[in-house]
């Protein structure tokens, strides 16, 4: 695995170099100088609230689809076990990510504690991120329509050790994967035009009076889009609850792109979880993040004229080969190897 040690870049602009001849004709190719993605795999852990206990991100600046790079974190916690079902050759508690320049990768966290999580009153959260970003200025002389093809792996969540009943009000365990594409378009005059497209699981307790105690039930929500876009299916068991999301494939529409706007989107999966311990916790998965399977024609773009008629030819698709930045969301910054996947 090669390690990008650059540092952070605020805004670094590509040039597009195309013509209303080529886009009228449907074979643009979406060239730009040169060809760059950045990219970050992130764990952490946390005791919620009160501090974090772990974090850790490996960015990589300047890639492309050709080599591939990649980007991938393990973290093992000192609490809790691996009671997934996944990944059954780690044995204790984990959060991964993987990141890679073609666009594939994947998220997942689990953990299930048999006692106290760190202290009274307090969950554990492990969190896992997988992020690419992307910026350009567009220097072409006529008007773009941009789509972004997205290939959304399945995502599942699930809790461990849910009681059907309860005294009173306790801390409940939480399990979510999310997908979550934010775009941006700035206009020569300053100006901004934002998009954002999202879906993912959240699952949760529900506790609701019944009798003399509670009713404590697992419940799901769907965030971001629609779920008639795919299919949510329940392991119809109450006491080790899990929802699953089919694999979506979509094209998202990033909007017109008119000479001198600088384009920018960040699009990034998250898995994370919190339990109070005691014989329960959760599980959230999205995509693989070991990289035994792999997405393709992801993050791929579609570019048409904005005054072509319908029966005009699509226009090429190609990987995004842009240059971007990468906050990271203010984590530090480290540059060592991690274990390869042949050793998980």
């Amino acid at each position: 695995m090669r390690t990008n040690r650059k540092g952070p870049v605020a805004l670094t602009a590509a040039l597009i170099t195309c013509s209303a001849g080529y886009l009228n004709a449907g074979t643009l190719q979406f060239g730009v100088v040169g060809s760059a993605i950045d990219l970050s795999a992130n764990v952490s852990e946390a005791i919620v609230p009160g501090s974090t206990i772990f974090q850790e991100s490996q960015p990589l600046f300047g890639t492309a689809p050709d080599p591939k790079q990649s980007a991938e974190l393990l973290h093992i916690s000192s609490v809790g076990v691996n009671a997934s079902g996944r990944s059954t050759n780690i044995s204790g508690a984990f959060a991964s990510s993987l990141a890679e320049s073609d666009g594939n990768g994947g998220v997942g966290v689990s953990q299930l504690i048999f006692g106290s999580p760190g202290g009274q009153d307090v969950v554990r959260q492990l969190l896992a991120q997988s992020l690419w970003t992307q910026t350009l200025l567009y220097n072409g002389t006529s008007v773009v329509n941009l789509s972004i093809h997205l290939d959304i792996p399945s995502m599942q969540v699930g809790l461990l050790g849910v009681p059907p009943r309860r005294t009173g009000i306790s801390a409940a365990e939480t399990a979510e994967a999310d997908a979550l594409l934010v775009e941006e378009v700035t206009h020569p005059d300053g100006s901004i035009e934002g998009r954002r497209f999202e879906i993912g699981l959240r699952e949760f307790e529900r506790q609701i009076p019944s009798g003399p105690d509670l009713l404590n039930v697992a419940d799901v929500q769907i965030l971001g889009i629609d779920a008639s876009l795919g299919h949510v299916t329940f392991n119809f068991d109450d006491f080790n609850p899990s929802f699953s999301f089919s694999p979506l494939s979509v094209d998202v529409d990033l909007g017109a792109l008119h000479p001198g706007d600088i384009l920018s989107y960040v699009y990034t999966l998250t898995a994370r979880g919190t339990t109070h311990g005691f014989e329960r916790g959760y599980f959230a998965f999205l995509g693989d993040p070991f990289g035994l399977e792999s997405l393709t024609n992801n993050l791929s773009v579609t570019v048409t004229p904005a005054d072509a008629p319908s029966s005009a030819p699509e226009a090429g698709s190609s990987a995004l080969m842009l240059f971007g930045f990468a906050g990271l969301f203010g984590w530090r910054v480290y540059a060592r190897r991690i274990p390869p996947r042949a050793q998980r």
